[in-house]
């Protein structure tokens, strides 16, 4: 969705307001979802407590988040999508990329227990981040789970995801096995819901 260019202004200037700490903050929040955990935000930020809370309390106070729940189980909120959208979008790409990456490791952290409640989230960010390595590893889980449950459509995406990610490494003879069983799974599933052509694309390349 294109933002009109005085809603962004008038956004981004609320933020360039704000401390450095604050921003960063913000900016972290923004790259993990529009509704966050404490626990992620605090595994990724790095920041000792006393000094975190001091800065989510100045966003609190600036109402460009407000909270839920009760500390240390606490979440927080954007009030506003857009204004979650806007200070995604003016995150430097190469931070980005470093940003993801780190909520990524952080959500494997925190829910080894329940990795599998999770795939959405770690195939979304570890793409982001461009670590196409645990994309694939994940969507594999991911697609198995949803077969599993007799998801087809679901299977067929996260095997694609699966696929993409695999054919983004560095060719090995190793990887070529696992880009077949990628493939193979994915004409399969396309197979049982009976759209033979694009199964037959997705085979033919093996």
């Amino acid at each position: 969705v294109s933002i009109p260019s005085t809603i962004h202004d008038v956004i981004m200037a609320r933020v360039d307001h704000l401390p450095n700490g604050a921003r960063e903050i913000l900016r972290i929040g923004s790259a993990i979802e529009r509704e966050f955990d404490h626990k992620v935000l605090e595994k990724v930020a790095l920041l000792p407590e006393r000094e975190l809370l001091s800065h989510l309390s100045i966003l609190k106070d600036a109402e460009l988040l407000y909270d839920r729940g009760i500390y240390p189980h606490s979440t927080y909120i954007f009030k506003h999508a857009l204004t979650r959208e806007v200070v995604y979008d003016s995150i430097l790409t190469r931070n980005k990329i470093q940003v993801h990456e780190k909520i990524g490791n952080a959500l494997e952290a925190l829910y080894r227990d329940k990795i599998g409640e999770h795939y959405i989230a770690l195939i979304t960010h570890y793409m982001a981040g461009e670590n196409f390595r645990k994309v694939a590893d994940y969507s594999r889980l991911a697609s198995r789970k949803a077969e599993a449950s007799l998801s087809l459509h679901e299977a067929t995406n996260y095997a694609k995801s699966w696929t993409s990610a695999l054919e983004r490494l560095p060719l090995t003879d190793e990887l070529q096995e696992e880009i077949i069983d990628a493939r193979t799974s994915l004409g399969f599933y396309l197979f049982r819901m009976s759209n033979m052509a694009e199964a037959k694309e997705w085979i033919d390349p093996i």
